[in-house]
Order: C-alpha cells, then structure tokens, then sequence
C-alpha cells in the first residue's frame, strides 16, 4: 500500500472522531433526547409510531432497540458515538467507490472527508437520536456500489447484486428518504470520470442507477401509504405531496441551494455571518464554473453534456423528496445528497483545472488539503459552540435545580421557558445550530423528569411528590417551591 494511500486511510478513519470527540462526549441532551428515551422504556410502540408516520420504520426501530440502554444523559453520548462512527463508515465507502472509479488517493479522500464534516454530519454527530440517518448513509452508499458491481456482471450474479441494492436502497428510504439520495453522489463523481466516446452509454448506466434508486424509494412510499390506509400507522402531513412546483423550485434555489453552495459556511436567523456565508457561496460558484469550463473547454461535446447533467438535473433528484413533499424543510439534516453534490464538483474542478495546466501540482494538492482543514475547523466548532455547548447549559440549570429540590409531600416546580433573544449563543439556524431545547412547553418538563431520574432512579422517597409547570412568565411569587429561569442563558452570550 503506498505511503499516500496510508495517510488518506488514516484520515478518513481517525479524523471524524478527532473533529467530534469534544462533542461526542459532552453531557447534554437536544430536543427529542429528553423525552424518547422516557417513551422507549415507559410506551413501548409510541418511538416507532412517531417515525412510522413520517414513512421512516426503520429509524423507529433501531432507534428503539439503542434507547432502550439509555438512562441518564450521560448514556447519549453513546448514541452520538455510534452516529460518528457511522459517518466514518460513510467516508470510508466513498472513498473505495471513487478510488476503483479512476479518482486519486487524495481527491478520493477530499470529497469522503468533506461529507463526513458537512454542516449536516455536523448535526448528525451532535443529535444522539439522529444516529439513524446515518446508517440511512450507509444503506444507500452499499446501495450504489452494490448496483454498479452488479451492472458489470452478468446472469444470476447481475441480478443478486441488482437485487440487493434495490433492498439497501429501500431500507435506506424507510429510515430517513432524503438521505437515501446520497447515492447522487457517488453517481455524479462516476459520470464525471467515466470513460467512453459514446453518449448513449453513460445515458443508459446512468439511468439505471437512477431507475433502480427511485424505483426503491417509490416502493418505499407505497407500502407506507398501504400501512397508513390500513391505519397501522398514523400518517404525517409532511408525507402529503408539494401543491405550489413554483413557488417550491424558487424555495430551493434560495435555501438549500444557496445553503449547499456555502459548503461549510453557515446561514443563521439573524444574519450575522451573512457577509461570510455569501461570499462562500459565491467563491464556491465560481470554483465550479472556471472547472467546468476548464474541463469541458474546445469540442468536447461529451463532457459539456456531463456537466450540464451534473449542474442543472442532478441537483434535482438530489434533493428530489424535500421537493415532493409539501414540507418545506430548512434544516441542514436534509442537505447531505445536495451538499455532497457540490463537494464532487468543487473537487472535481479543481482536478480539471489542474489537468488544464491551469494550475500545477503543488495548487491542486494545497487547495485541497486546505479545504478540508477549514472543513475539520469549523466542524469541530460548530458542532461543539453551537449545539454542544450551549445545550449543555441548558441541561445544567435544570440538571442543578433537581439535584437541589427538597421535595415534600406536593412540592411544586415552575419552569420559565426562554424566548430566542434570551438563547447563549449568537448565532441561529432553524432548530438546529444554536437553537433551544427549553424554548416549548413540553422539553423543559421532559429535561426535569430526567434529571430526577438520574437522582432517583428506584423513583422519589415515599411520601413525596412533585408538579412541573412551564410558562412564559414568572408565576406569582411564593406560589411555587423552586423556579427554574431558562432566562438567564443570555448571561452566556458575547454579541
């Protein structure tokens, strides 16, 4: 194995965890991490029911099966290690794919990394019970490779493969679908480096890794929507399809392409690295199309025809069930397969723009190995100052103000819950980076009961009982045992 070979494995399989060891291992909790391990052990059914609805079984049960181990918020940091360790999974895969496909060791290794430290890994890694759409990763990745092997076979051996990539993919859709689109990514980086004079031949390769994935995920939708007409499972609004096509492909050019375009760069409610965001996407624009231009530059007819393929109809099947479905969906979560898109095309023009001899060795190799330090930076950051941390502070004021109740016979707690201008952190996007977990009427109780279970696990001394209650305002004094004041978390923030 060559020494370059070496090191890119090395990264791909120490430096995930090395991003995210800080976040991984921090104790906190986020949204759902409160209330659905309560409800693995106390309703059984009631976590699969709530995915199931969403057309994601598969994510509600094995989500089920690793919440069931799941106690105290100290236990979580297991689910987050198991989404790590997922990702990793993910990289590593996509660098075998691109490797055997003609990408070197180092561009390979670029674009397996860079999806891996993505804005939405980044929320993968830091969200414990987010761990499945990671594996979703995985199922549609094996998907993929198992679908090429299997179109270079013949016989009995091309339709076992064919056969088994069609069962990833759909399992892959029934555990999180738009991650299941990952698949566009490796199918992009193929295409863009495939060999072959004749069009009609990348067309028909092409079309049957895209029938194949689409075909999967339809049958996917359609025995959840048998399932939901035989009222086995309660069916989601968002499982409803988009009504406005219009209006819905402007949405997506300005939120998640402009959010895919600025790769690592985040966007935030209140635009405060609006300047940074934008100039971003504007860099990574234009890195995009001097490589086109590089790359399918004088007559050749077949590489303009790839790029054109790769910049105006993949990003569409990319993102293809966020643009189905009548939810308009911001979250970054969703973003894996178009982001990933774009990591292909930035490193592949710059692939181009060195074979051009627009650019030498030393500028190709730099601008990559600089891309993915910028990426390991802001992922660790982003994932720990925006999410880790300021979730953390939020546990610790209630995690405290349990451990120091004293409880009698109807002791009575009252939690004020914070408004976004009363958040730790600077920066906000949707309910994700920065955001609160104590700003509903239902979290803040669910982070207590977790907190008195960590201190009385065998349930509280007999003779004693406690009320929670969760409102907006200061109640009247002395009506209340303890008050808990999420409030003050705006203590933390430096603006």
């Amino acid at each position: 194995m060559r020494i370059c070979t070496r090191i890119c494995l090395c990264l791909l399989l120490l430096a995930p965890l090395a991003v995210y060891w800080q976040t991984v291992f921090h104790e906190y909790g986020f949204k759902d991490d409160y209330s659905l391990p309560r409800e693995a052990h106390e309703e059984p059914g009631k976590v699969l029911r709530l995915t199931a609805s969403s057309g994601r079984p598969v994510y509600g049960i094995v989500l089920q099966t690793t919440l069931e181990a799941v106690y105290a918020v100290e236990d979580l940091q297991w689910l987050r290690l198991i989404g790590v360790m997922l990702l990793t999974l993910v990289g590593f895969a996509l660098w075998r794919v691109l490797r055997r496909a003609g990408w070197s060791d180092i561009e390979a290794a670029t674009i397996g990394l860079a999806i891996v430290l993505l804005p939405a890994s980044q929320v993968t890694a830091a969200w414990a019970i987010s761990w499945p759409t990671a594996l979703a990763l995985v199922l549609a990745v094996g998907g993929f490779g198992a679908i090429e092997v299997g179109l270079e076979q013949t016989g009995s051996k091309r339709v076992a493969a064919i056969t088994g990539g069609s069962i990833c993919y759909l399992l892959a859709g029934l555990t999180y679908q738009s991650n299941a689109l990952i698949a566009v990514v490796p199918l992009a980086a193929l295409l863009l480096v495939r060999a072959g004079p004749e069009p009609m031949s990348h067309l028909r390769w092409m079309a049957a890794h895209l029938a194949t994935l689409l075909a999967s995920l339809a049958a996917g939708f359609l025995l959840m929507t048998v399932l939901f007409g035989m009222r086995i499972f309660p069916e989601a609004a968002r499982m409803d399809f988009e009504t406005q096509p219009f209006s819905k492909l402007l949405w997506f050019l300005w939120q998640p392409v402009a959010n895919s375009l600025a790769l690592f760069a985040l966007r935030d409610r209140f635009d405060t690295g609006a300047p940074w965001f934008w100039a971003a996407a504007l860099i990574v624009a234009a890195v995009i199309a001097l490589g086109a231009l590089s790359s399918a530059g004088g007559n050749q007819r077949l590489q303009k025809m790839k790029w054109l393929v790769c910049l105006l109809f993949l990003p569409l099947v990319a993102h293809a069930v966020s643009l189905a479905s009548v939810q308009r969906a911001i979250g970054y979560r969703t973003l894996f397969a178009l982001s990933g898109l774009v990591v292909v095309l930035v490193v592949f023009s710059v692939r181009s723009m060195h074979a051009a001899g627009w650019i030498n060795v030393a500028t190709h190799r730099g601008a990559l190995t600089l891309m993915i330090l910028l990426a390991a930076i802001v992922a660790n950051r982003n994932s720990f100052t925006l999410i880790a941390e300021p979730q953390g502070r939020e546990w610790t004021i209630v995690r405290d103000a349990a451990q120091r109740l004293a409880l009698n016979a109807h002791t009575a707690v009252y939690i004020i819950t914070p408004s976004v201008e009363d958040r730790s952190t600077r920066r906000v996007f949707a309910d994700e980076f920065g955001s609160l977990s104590t700003n509903s009427d239902w979290v803040p109780r669910e982070m207590f009961f977790m907190a008195m279970r960590e201190r009385f696990p065998n349930g509280p001394p007999a003779g004693s009982s406690y009320t929670v209650t969760v409102g907006a305002r200061a109640p009247t004094a002395k009506a209340y045992d303890v008050v808990i004041d999420m409030r003050t978390l705006k203590e933390h923030r430096v603006d």
